[in-house]
Parts: structure tokens; C-alpha cells; sequence
């Protein structure tokens, strides 16, 4: 919930909170790929403001993006 920038701290905060009890063990372990990114690298990334590199490309992503995309 606190990464040091407030901004991502919101978008995968609020994402967490509602999603993160019902995710498998792969799907944890693709969300902690996904936080362990650079925190502008990350809001870049799901504001669409820079594209997704083929790596981290998954569901998990998408979803974090289709779900905070009416706050940004």
C-alpha cells in the first residue's frame, strides 16, 4: 500500500484491496513481478503512457490497467 509514490500507491492499493485475496499462487507471484518495478516505470505502464514490455505482459497487468482506467 505504500511504495513511496502516492500516485502508484492509489492505483495498486485500491487494485489490492479488491482482488488480491482471491489470486492463485501464479497470480501472486506475477503481482509481485509487477511491484517490484520502479515506481515511474510502473505508473508509465498502467496509464498507458509507455507500452508493457513482453515480459511483463500478463493478466494481472491488464487488469490493474482496465481497473484503474476511469481514475487516471
Amino acid at each position: 500500500m505504500h511504495r513511496g509514490c502516492k500516485e502508484t500507491d492509489i492505483l495498486l492499493g485500491r487494485f489490492a484491496a479488491e482482488f488480491i485475496d482471491h489470486f492463485s499462487d501464479y497470480e501472486l507471484g506475477e503481482y509481485e513481478k509487477i511491484v517490484d518495478l520502479d515506481d515511474h516505470e510502473l505508473y508509465c505502464y498502467i496509464t498507458s503512457k509507455q507500452a508493457i514490455p513482453i515480459s511483463l505482459n500478463s493478466n494481472i497487468i491488464s487488469s490493474i490497467i482496465k481497473f484503474n482506467s476511469s481514475f487516471y
